[in-house]
């Protein structure tokens, strides 16, 4: 199992702009990841979870009777008003054998841990990992490392507790479930954000995995799982239909479909992530006519994306060689190659298909054989008697965004040898850069 940090697309600020010339606008950035059920309110039981994670900690290794007094001292603020306060029984135990050192602490303190601090950690969990409850606090103990806490608390306390775990592993399994049937059920068209939307409830399906790994339950993972994997089909379904919709029918509408699923490559990275990461822990059986329902989502992915591109690659030739193509458009037409791009080269995994690095060379030596035919033009058209400078000054402006293009790919030779001929036009034309 992998988690995944995500980077949105920065390619214009991995690499300034060159400085041949200005440049379209970079695309906005996709907005911030928010929980998939967001909630303001802060978590219930935030003091319960610390105070929980650090007695586990004490609790491990050598007993004393000073660990005592701290264990003591740490749990007073929790210690119900009924209660009475409890006398710390180590110091009469020195030298006793430290299992019976540790009964002996846990004794006074036992209905403190299974009535105030468990119940706690059940609802914190349950509002971080269900809720999507955090209330922007960074200072909140990691839910991994408190899942991990309470379960060792119970241990300590030998089961005492335990339905608190059960609670936590019951209301995140079936979250899990609500969560996958809701968002498989989605079949407005792809908007902006919205394939960032099914990358983050992936990785949120992640950190439940992980808690409850922790937590111990093996049929509440197993079922995850299978959500998960059915989401990340999915994900990668709706991307793989809004590119096709656009090498199909080329109107505004499914333009806007492709620009949105694209401009949301760090979105796509994750979901390809687990996708791959799911064929490798299923290792499914495929025959002559059986195909992996993981290994066909991925396919049909990068079968569409190749043909996006060569789609694209069609329209921004016509235009790069002086065809009506708006220039807007024409930008637009850049923006979802060098996503492409930026989608093969940042998708680093074992299990990556062969058809990745594929289309990545291809972008490659398209793109670089479209800044010769548009360099080629330039000449062309200002050697041309009389020179249509209205043409010339249209060819320079584009292959200014190609040599950005061809710059976020690393194709530095390619930038130089297209730059050189931009200036020499732009200075023959009359142009200050």
């Amino acid at each position: 199992m992998a988690f995944w940090p995500t980077k949105y697309d920065d390619s214009q600020r991995r690499r300034a702009t060159p400085a041949l010339g200005q440049t379209s606008p970079p695309p906005p950035s996709p907005p911030p990841l928010q929980p998939t059920t967001p909630d303001s309110r802060p978590p219930r039981g935030s003091d319960e979870a610390r105070t929980a994670l650090r007695l586990a900690q004490l609790l491990r290794g050598t007993i004393t009777p000073l660990r005592g007094d701290a264990v003591l001292e740490l749990l007073e603020p929790h210690r119900p008003r009924l209660v009475p306060k409890p006398v710390n029984p180590l110091p009469a135990l020195v030298g006793q054998p430290p299992g019976r050192m540790l009964d002996a602490l846990l004794r006074p303190i036992g209905q403190i841990v299974t009535d105030v601090l468990l119940p706690g950690v059940r609802d914190h969990l349950i509002d971080r990992l269900v809720t999507g409850r955090t209330d922007h606090d960074e200072t909140l103990p990691n839910a991994v490392d408190l899942a991990e806490a309470m379960r060792a608390l119970i241990g300590r306390m030998r089961g005492g507790g335990k339905a608190h775990l059960q609670s936590v592993v019951a209301a995140i399994e079936a979250d899990a479930r609500t969560t996958a049937d809701a968002l498989t059920r989605e079949r407005r068209p792809v908007d902006v954000g919205g394939i960032d939307r099914l990358a983050r409830a992936l990785l949120r399906f992640e950190v439940r995995r992980m808690v409850l790994e922790v937590l111990g339950s093996g049929s509440a993972v197993q079922d995850v799982v299978y959500q998960s994997r059915r989401l990340a089909r999915y994900s990668l379904h709706r991307a793989t239909e809004a590119i096709e919709g656009f090498v199909a029918d080329r109107g505004l509408k499914a333009l806007h479909a492709s620009l949105a699923t694209l401009a949301q490559a760090d979105g796509l990275i994750v979901i390809a992530l687990r996708n791959l990461d799911d064929q490798e822990e299923t290792k499914e059986e495929s025959g002559p006519f059986v195909e992996p329902a993981d290994r066909k989502a991925m396919n049909d992915w990068l079968s569409a994306a190749w043909r996006l591109s060569d789609t694209l690659f069609d329209l921004v030739g016509k235009a790069a060689a002086g065809g009506g193509l708006d220039d807007l458009l024409f930008a637009a037409l850049l923006r979802q190659l060098r996503s492409l791009h930026y989608f093969c080269a940042d998708l680093s995994h074992a299990g990556r298909p062969a058809a990745v690095d594929t289309l990545k060379q291809r972008l490659i030596e398209r793109a670089d054989a479209l800044a010769r035919l548009t360099g080629d033009r330039l000449v062309e058209v200002l050697l041309a008697k009389p020179a249509d400078r209205a043409l010339a000054r249209r060819l320079v402006a584009r292959g200014r965004l190609l040599a950005q293009l061809l710059y976020d790919m690393d194709r530095d030779e390619a930038v130089e040898e297209l730059a050189l001929r931009i200036v020499v036009a732009a200075e023959a034309l009359g142009e200050a850069r």
